[in-house]
């Protein structure tokens, strides 16, 4: 081994710089050695291991040709940005990955000039490329832009329209599609037929006017070197077609459905889990119960786009084939789809989540209540999601969609209320419902709901009385607030609680008589209080001139910090400690 292929080792790269004019063997042997460091350190974090060993010799090959950051590569859905993180000096941040303040899943621009952009989402890369690409015409400037997107991401609405865009600019932009067949779910739908087969791949794009390069081996570092030369001295916009394995060299992704996309930590040489699973979560209560009406009602269907693992639906996707749809990375069509679904008669339950519904925004307010169809929508992650991004906590879910004319919005506490609202609007649906479930395993409060009659159901639900001060709480913040309740009371201190079901429309009349016996309110929600629940409820007083002594907890109007539930409870005062604090430094009379 020479001195300079010595010197090509992953703990001390700083600049993607070290790897131009290395040979194609010192960089086969530098995706030798990443594939190996990437096991060792995510069996040991867990995280996005599939898509990741899919984009090694890729991410080498990107970053040997161009020159980043002054040549940049926009990553679309930054999870597969792993390689990239290493080869810009980022190894030592491995060990911290999915622990709160750690490296972040995603390339996130808060790390390194080297990731340009925030992605968690599907589809951006074009958009921004073809914008950067145009500024630079502008300034005169010919270096180039780089995009690299997912087959499946292909697919989505605005990959498409800034596709439509690019063919007929005269600007200097290379889009790279990695194609390995798999967005989260296998690919679906004509494009991802397409793409399987060369010469349909080729006459696509080029009928387009695009300068189409391959298909390209995407493990194949002689052919990739040479795809990305070529691209970085042809002028205009040219596309690399290549073809990657997702989990490649590492066989447990051979065997798994979702070719390993994420995982927990693992035994890297099973690939099987090395924690616990966690008991059922909210979702899988709801799958539950949908499953069951769909033997009972032959109009039921479901729809969720391309990430039906996390929507507890799977059982109903085997059973009932015909009436189940994944659209693939089509939130937006996905959405619309189950109007024409309603439109036909039949009664569309559709599945999200949370973060990945706020791209369905548009076709959720202008299609679905806008012509007040009956529609369940189940959103999945509401409230804090883990390490994702901050992009994914669904901390907005209510302050975003409470304007909305005709939605209902729903929350339950725990595994009966999950039930008992799935199985009361899929049996009485007359108008667009959104039912909000929080990530993690489900609680388990109260089988006494499934039997309350629905008039009582659809209310409040008052647990304790009191005359000092109330706490009305939201869904999975139920806990935290009767903890800190009882410890109020236990001080002497006449404090109530409020289990509040339904968000919107608020039972006003319950609201207004609860107003009238306490002295005090107290709203608490994992979501933003700008627009919040709290919002809601303190505006309902207002409007009915009661003044009220109130405090909203909830959250500032941030992008909150990837974390655990339990981390970001305690960070932001929402377990039941920093409730009761919040209360007692609110009144320090009390």
């Amino acid at each position: 081994m020479t001195e300079n292929q010595a010197s090509l080792n992953i703990e001390t790269i700083s600049s993607p710089q070290q790897l131009r004019g290395r040979s194609v063997a010192e960089l086969s042997q530098l995706a030798d050695s990443v594939r190996h460091f990437l096991l060792d350190n995510i069996s040991a974090t867990g995280g996005h291991i599939g898509a990741n060993l899919g984009t090694v010799e890729l991410s080498i090959a990107l970053h040997a040709v161009f020159d980043s950051p002054a040549e940049p590569i926009i990553w679309d859905t930054g999870h597969q940005g792993y390689t990239h993180k290493l080869l810009t000096g980022r190894a030592g941040l491995f060990a911290s990955l999915n622990s709160y303040g750690g490296m972040n899943r995603f390339v996130t621009r808060s790390e390194s000039e080297h990731d340009l952009i925030e992605a968690s989402h599907a589809g951006t890369s074009i958009s921004i490329a073809a914008g950067m690409a145009l500024a630079r015409r502008i300034e005169g400037d010919k270096r180039r832009v780089v995009a690299v997107i997912g087959d499946s991401a292909l697919a989505e609405g605005m990959a498409l329209e800034a596709l439509n865009h690019i063919a007929v600019e005269d600007i200097e932009l290379t889009l790279v599609i990695n194609d390995n067949g798999y967005a989260i779910s296998p690919g679906f739908g004509g494009l991802h037929e397409a793409m399987q087969s060369e010469g349909q791949a080729r006459t696509l794009f080029e009928s387009w006017g695009l300068n189409y390069h391959g298909p390209v081996d995407g493990h194949d570092m002689d052919a990739l070197l040479q795809a990305f030369n070529t691209a970085r001295t042809e002028k205009g916009v040219n596309l690399i077609h290549v073809k990657t394995v997702k989990g490649q060299g590492w066989p447990p992704a051979d065997k798994h459905p979702l070719r390993m996309h994420f995982s927990f930590p693992f035994d890297k040489e099973s690939g099987a889990a090395n924690v616990i699973p966690p008991g059922p979560a909210y979702q899988d209560i709801a799958g539950r119960v949908v499953l069951e009406q769909m033997a009972e009602n032959d109009k039921i269907v479901c729809i969720t786009p391309s990430t039906l693992y996390a929507t507890g639906l799977t059982p109903a996707f085997e059973k009932y084939p015909q009436r189940c749809f994944d659209p693939g990375m089509e939130e937006q069509h996905g959405m619309t789809m189950s109007v024409g679904l309603a439109l036909g008669g039949m009664k569309p339950v559709v599945a999200f989540q949370s973060t990945f519904m706020q791209r369905a925004f548009d076709q959720l307010f202008h299609d679905v209540c806008f012509m007040n169809l009956p529609i369940l929508i189940m959103g999945v992650r509401s409230g804090f999601a883990g390490y994702d991004n901050p992009t994914h906590h669904g901390v907005y879910d209510f302050p975003y969609l409470r304007a909305l004319p005709n939605l209902k919005i729903l929350y339950p506490k725990d595994r009966y209320e999950t039930e008992r609202m799935v199985r009361d609007q899929l049996r009485d649906l007359h108008g667009p419902v959104l039912i909000l479930m929080p990530y993690g395993p489900v609680d388990d409060f109260d089988p006494a709901v499934l039997e309350e009659d629905q008039a009582s159901f659809s209310s409040l639900q008052q647990i304790e009385q009191g005359r000092d001060l109330t706490v009305i709480t939201v869904g999975n913040k139920f806990a935290a607030s009767k903890a800190a309740v009882e410890r109020l009371r236990s001080e002497g201190v006449d404090a109530g609680l409020v289990n509040l079901r339904y968000l919107k429309p608020l039972p006003q009349q319950a609201l207004l008589e609860l107003m009238a016996t306490t002295e005090r309110l107290v709203t608490v929600e994992e979501y933003v209080r700008d627009g919040g629940v709290g919002s809601a409820i303190i505006e309902l007083a207002s409007d009915h001139q009661i003044m009220k002594q109130s405090l909203r907890i909830g959250l500032p109007c941030a992008f909150i910090e990837p974390g655990t539930n339990q981390e970001l409870e305690k960070q932001y005062g929402l377990d039941g400690e920093g409730i009761y604090t919040r209360i007692r430094q609110q009144w320090e009379d009390l």
